[in-house]
């Protein structure tokens, strides 16, 4: 069976489209909108007016500059923790029948500028004693006292020996824990501070 075409089929449906369309653009003709204005104009005279509240006052920026003078340095090792590790290095040697790695000297007397951290000491200067070729150092300590300090002099609180001195740093070997009853040598320098 073949579909037939009806002219008349589409004309009427165009006509009902355009009624539809004539329908929907009558609802949009101009209305009578005196009541919304009325309610607008209402409303406006009857809510009071607030002035919203003035913004906080922003403080001027003041920049923060951090000085670790005279503060413990987190990353060192606390001289009362030194103390365990030589103790545990004694143990360990005991048990173990010595053990052969490096280590500081547990029998030495600890000098002045080993109770400061290196980190808070300051390389003031150098000088020579009397025309010789030995270059002393001039090290501030936290508590305002420069001390004057040569080669095979300890420094810090890791046992650091002064290896060398130039009139721009002081070249140290340090011994720090490594792990129970170990330790390792650490190069550290202490450079001229202005």
């Amino acid at each position: 069976m073949k579909a037939r075409f009806r002219p008349g089929f589409s004309i009427v449906r165009s006509v009902l489209l355009l009624g539809v369309a004539v329908v929907a653009l009558a609802g949009c003709a101009r209305q009578d909108l005196s009541d919304l204005q009325r309610f607008v104009e209402k409303t406006k005279r009857e809510t009071p007016i607030k002035k919203p509240d003035p913004p906080p006052e922003t403080k001027p920026y003041t920049p923060f500059t951090y000085t670790a003078q005279g503060v413990k340095d987190p990353f060192l090792v606390a001289p009362f923790a030194q103390e365990e590790e030589l103790e545990m290095t004694r143990e360990v040697m005991a048990r173990s029948g010595g053990y052969s790695g490096v280590r500081p000297d547990p029998n030495r007397v600890r000098e002045e500028l080993e109770k400061y951290s290196l980190g808070s000491l300051k390389m003031k200067g150098t000088f020579r004693v009397g025309g010789g070729n030995e270059l002393w150092a001039l090290v501030l300590a936290p508590d305002g006292v420069v001390h004057r300090v040569q080669k095979n002099n300890y420094l810090g609180t890791n046992h650091g020996k002064i290896l060398n001195i130039t009139e721009q740093r002081v070249d140290l070997k340090e011994i720090v824990p490594d792990g129970p009853g170990r330790w390792q040598e650490r190069d550290a320098f202490l450079s001229l501070t202005q």
